[in-house]
């Protein structure tokens, strides 16, 4: 699959670098150098500078033949253009938002967006995670090859703390994509062991 991810944080970059880790293609847009320097950094020339908002950036990103665009922009206006821009270069392209605001939700709820990401819930996620055991979140579902990718995050008394990934029951078939710390550092060594407020990125088959 060809995948588009507008706005580069730290969100983006998870979903990014576990996309690329499957085998798929994947280009980052992004406005600031900075941000552009660090996907050139950890992952090689995988990003394009300027505004997805921008119809000559968006072809120049390739939306035309892309299966995903993600909107992961921290503006919500940004990410409603973006999408609606690159649905309309490509009416087959599935198009994926983070909603940043919760009463901003309405505006989404039309056919430009395929699925809508709501930024409370993740945040809501990290809050939960704190003050229980663990929990397990879905952030991404591909419809298409059935699949989700979820986050499992550890409280500060979980059980799975001290335990590796391969000591962790996680659900049938699934496929670890990376450990993040609570500091933000992502490892691709799983066997190493969880700390509290780790999460654990994961994919996982769906019935079809």
């Amino acid at each position: 699959m060809y995948i588009i991810i507008a706005g580069i944080n730290n969100l983006s970059y998870q979903l990014g670098e576990g996309f690329i880790t499957q085998g798929n293609e994947v280009t980052f847009i992004d406005p600031k150098q900075s941000n552009a320097d660090r996907i050139e950094k950890s992952l090689g020339f995988l990003s394009i500078l300027g505004n997805s908002y921008n119809k000559k950036t968006l072809l120049e990103a390739g939306v035309d033949r892309a299966d995903y665009f993600i909107a992961a922009h921290q503006n919500d206006e940004n990410n409603l253009v973006s999408c609606q821009i690159a649905k309309f270069i490509n009416s087959d392209i599935k198009v994926i938002t983070l909603l940043n605001s919760k009463k901003n939700r309405e505006i989404f709820l039309n056919d430009d967006f395929d699925y809508i990401v709501d930024y409370d819930e993740i945040l809501g996620n990290s809050i939960n995670s704190y003050i229980s055991d663990y929990s397990n979140m879905n952030i991404f579902t591909d419809n298409d090859n059935y699949t989700e990718i979820r986050i499992m995050s550890a409280g500060t008394d979980s059980r799975i703390i001290g335990k590796s990934v391969s000591e962790i029951e996680l659900p049938n078939n699934s496929k670890v994509i990376a450990i993040i710390s609570s500091s933000g550092n992502i490892s691709h060594n799983f066997s190493n062991t969880i700390n509290s407020l780790d999460k654990i990125i994961f994919q996982v088959p769906i019935n079809k």
